[in-house]
């Protein structure tokens, strides 16, 4: 059986539309915490940790089963990483930043089986046409989905941000937070066989 390591409603889904059985699992990890006790690390580096300590963080209580976890931020030119926001006004006034800007999504991967630990990081990079800050509050307002108010706009179809995107390049499902070309390649990895 495949585990997702995740409570995030886009990896389900994309895990559901990939065909393969999974079932969902989740231990919480202090996600900031372990970014700033390691300050002088690479995004790169921070979401393959990050992918890590969920990974582990499940794998005892499924130890033959094959354990997914991603985690996934941006990073706009200026170095400044794009997290979960708490308020409507944050996402808005980060959303701002993003306006004709290129971001890097990076996306870390952990999998877990066994005791055998793959990982993978991917980057891909997310354009964003110009637009105004009543643009962004009028798609916020017209897109309430809360589980979708995270610092970036978002690219993905249901996401307040979708038609602002002006291009996307590399991996789109890695953008999205699972990139399943990688998933794919680790599952014969770790010798999975679909039953």
């Amino acid at each position: 059986m495949i585990i997702l390591a995740s409570n995030s409603d886009l990896r389900r889904m994309i895990m559901e539309l990939s065909g393969l059985p999974f079932k969902m699992a989740v231990r919480e990890i202090d996600e900031r915490g372990i970014e700033d006790q390691n300050p002088d690390k690479s995004a790169e580096e921070i979401v393959t940790m990050l992918a890590i300590a969920k990974a582990q963080a499940v794998a005892s209580d499924f130890p033959d089963d094959v354990v997914v976890a991603a985690d996934t931020f941006a990073v706009l030119p200026n170095g400044q990483r794009l997290h979960k926001t708490k308020t409507f006004e944050e996402s808005v006034q980060l959303s701002m930043q993003q306006s004709g800007k290129t971001m890097e999504v990076h996306t870390g991967m952990a999998m877990v089986r066994r005791g055998e630990l793959l990982t993978n990081s991917i980057i891909a990079q997310v354009t964003y046409a110009h637009f105004d800050e009543a643009t962004v509050r009028h798609l916020f307002q017209i897109n309430q989905t809360p589980k979708r108010r995270n610092a970036a706009l978002g690219f993905f179809a249901d996401a307040p941000g979708f038609t602002l995107v002006e291009k996307i390049e590399g991996s789109y499902l890695g953008a999205m937070g699972l990139p399943m070309e990688i998933v794919r390649a680790n599952l014969e990895r770790l010798d999975y066989r679909q039953s």
